[in-house]
């Protein structure tokens, strides 16, 4: 069909047209990195009030924070490396080819 025609095409349909979907970062949802961020703030924002309210606790919540900066450093950096460089996860087949090829049903052992 040539150009001309698609676009006729496109004109007559009933359908609304879609517009193309915006590649993200690495086709990435952002849902899970703004969560991360969102509880880390909520964390470090309940810590901070107890230690307003609780003076006494100050050097002892200062590793809190700590952890905090570096737990949502942590699940930002898995959220943003890649699994590989194909973008394929399984590689290989999982299943061994030499027990499909076999005829013979599996048995139980001798114990049952």
């Amino acid at each position: 069909m040539t150009a001309a025609g698609d676009t006729i095409t496109q004109m007559t349909s009933t359908e609304p047209p879609r517009p193309e979907p915006r590649r993200t970062f690495f086709s990435r949802r952002f849902a899970p990195l703004i969560a991360t961020w969102a509880t880390a703030l909520v964390v470090a924002a309940l810590v901070y009030w107890f230690e307003t309210a609780m003076p006494a606790f100050h050097e002892v919540l200062l590793p809190i924070y700590a952890i905090i900066l570096t737990l949502a450093i942590f699940f930002t950096w898995r959220w943003i490396r890649r699994r590989s460089k194909g973008g394929e996860r399984r590689h290989d087949d999982r299943r061994h080819t030499d027990r499909r090829e076999t005829s013979d049903p599996p048995t139980l052992p001798r114990d049952y």
